[in-house]
């Protein structure tokens, strides 16, 4: 067998292990520890949203405190919505304009994770020194209500709730600073 034939095979043999890891990940999920009895996930809205509409509320588990969190906790600010994994390269170059955002631009910055867990997360915080509430997506549930289909992808919400503007991508340049002045 000559290398580029074994190259193949290699990637190949990766990505049936990738999707059928994530296939049982979805079979068998993940919960998490909770005081209170209500539903993780989406708790409002029937469809992903529209600019101009009011942003979903969800509920999920927020690492490192193991409280709840939800979107609606954040109204009467404007609010950076980024949903992120540890493995996304582009992710991991947006969070220091992020965590830089947080800390002066008088803006919300909601991190939702997908689908790993909390000790990973956890330690990515810690290496990056990230200190804005981050959320566990475990099952996905809200990432696929929101329309995420690649990361990251960024929603900027208004003090009132209202989507003002999205990106599917990183943000990168004015893009950040762009979406933060339509949400206020």
């Amino acid at each position: 067998m000559n290398g580029r034939t074994l190259a193949r095979y290699s990637t190949v043999a990766a990505i049936v292990l990738v999707v059928g890891g994530l296939f049982v990940y979805q079979q068998v999920g993940s919960s998490a520890d909770t005081d209170d009895d209500a539903p993780l996930g989406v708790v409002a809205g029937a469809a992903p949203p529209a600019l101009g509409e009011p942003a979903p509320d969800f509920v999920l588990v927020e690492s490192g405190s193991g409280k709840r969190v939800s979107l609606s906790d954040f109204r009467g600010q404007p609010v950076v919505l980024n949903f992120w994994a540890t493995w996304c390269v582009p992710c991991r170059t947006e969070m220091p304009d992020l965590q830089a955002a947080y800390d002066s631009e008088d803006v919300v910055v909601l991190a939702v994770n997908w689908q790993e867990t909390e000790s990973v997360v956890q330690g990515f915080l810690d290496e990056f020194g990230i200190t804005f509430p981050t959320a566990l997506d475990s099952e996905g549930r809200v990432r696929e209500f929101y329309g995420v289909v690649g990361l990251p992808a960024t929603f900027f919400i208004d003090p009132d709730g209202i989507l003002r503007a999205r990106n599917f991508g990183p943000v990168y340049g004015n893009l950040l600073q762009d979406g933060i002045e339509a949400a206020r």
